[in-house]
């Protein structure tokens, strides 16, 4: 008896499992294909197939659109139509790829890589751990790129030079930047970049670089620098000295990029045990006729 109830039991798990919970025509969804695409959607969405019928309907109105679609391509033959054929078997290996990856991480048991961490920042401190000298900075930029030379760049020079000499007998830098600077974006602000300056910034000129990096003290101008732009003077003011990082503020980092690593060399060594083991076999004039043809 115990044994007929327990079979009676099974085949009604069996049914509940194999019965669909949607149907239209021969394309179904079961409570398993429901369940997994609820879970995979928004709060709004499963919240709305809860409470509206017309949600609901739309979400199972487009799961089966979705199933259609597959089998149509799925039914795709190489002979009817080789390039659709072939952009489908693409995407689909490129996906495999993809969610074997996804589920390679998924499963990975990772180490502690706090160790790996600690030794990393011991080695290569002076490279992770340095945070170079910054200074901050206001200027005046007369413009003078295109055709800038001759009268009109003598003319720039002298401009610059009177503003200079005006700060130099006891006007404020920032009034005269606010009135003359052609920087828009820091004209406003009487001069002042919004960011500091390291001594090796690739994205300001040398010329600049090099003339704020030669002013010895906060409040110090420099001498008229040519950019890219054209014309500028210089106040410093202000600078943060270089320093080193302690291993505290780079260790998330460290772990990341070392963890990053990891998972990377891990799926590297899983794909090379997925390929050939004793070499492939490969019609050579078939391909170098296929390349010829191409």
């Amino acid at each position: 008896m115990k044994k007929i109830t327990v079979l009676l039991f099974l085949c009604v798990v069996n049914l509940a499992t194999a019965n669909p919970m949607v149907r239209d025509g021969v394309f179904t969804l079961t409570r398993a294909e429901v369940e997994y695409a609820l879970s995979e959607a928004t709060q709004q969405i499963r919240e709305s197939a809860t409470v509206d019928e017309a949600s609901r309907y739309e979400l199972f109105a487009s799961l089966l659109v979705s199933k259609k679609i597959l089998a149509m391509l799925e039914a795709l033959k190489v002979e009817e139509d080789s390039t659709k054929y072939h952009q489908f078997l693409f995407k689909k290996l490129k996906a495999a790829r993809e969610l074997d990856s996804q589920f390679f991480q998924n499963q990975l048991m990772l180490p502690d890589f706090e160790a790996l961490a600690v030794e990393r920042y011991e080695i290569s401190k002076n490279e992770i751990a340095a945070v170079p000298e910054i200074r901050e900075a206001s200027h005046i930029l007369l413009l003078c790129t295109d055709k800038c030379e001759g009268e009109i760049e003598a003319e720039t020079i002298a401009s610059l030079q009177l503003l200079r000499n005006r700060f130099l007998n006891g006007e404020s830098f920032s009034d005269l930047a606010v009135e003359f600077s052609q920087d828009p974006g820091s004209k406003a602000r009487g001069g002042r970049l919004s960011n500091g300056i390291a001594g090796n910034a690739e994205n300001v000129d040398a010329s600049f670089r090099e003339a704020l990096f030669g002013l010895e003290r906060v409040g110090d101008i420099s001498d008229i620098v040519r950019s890219r732009f054209g014309f500028h003077i210089l106040k410093l003011e202000s600078v943060t000295p270089s320093r080193q990082r302690s291993f505290d503020e780079v260790r998330s980092a460290l772990v990341a990029e070392i963890e990053k690593r990891y998972r990377e060399d891990a799926y590297r060594e899983h794909l090379l045990t997925l390929a050939p083991k004793d070499g492939l076999e490969i019609d050579f004039d078939a391909f170098d006729d296929l390349v010829r043809s191409m």
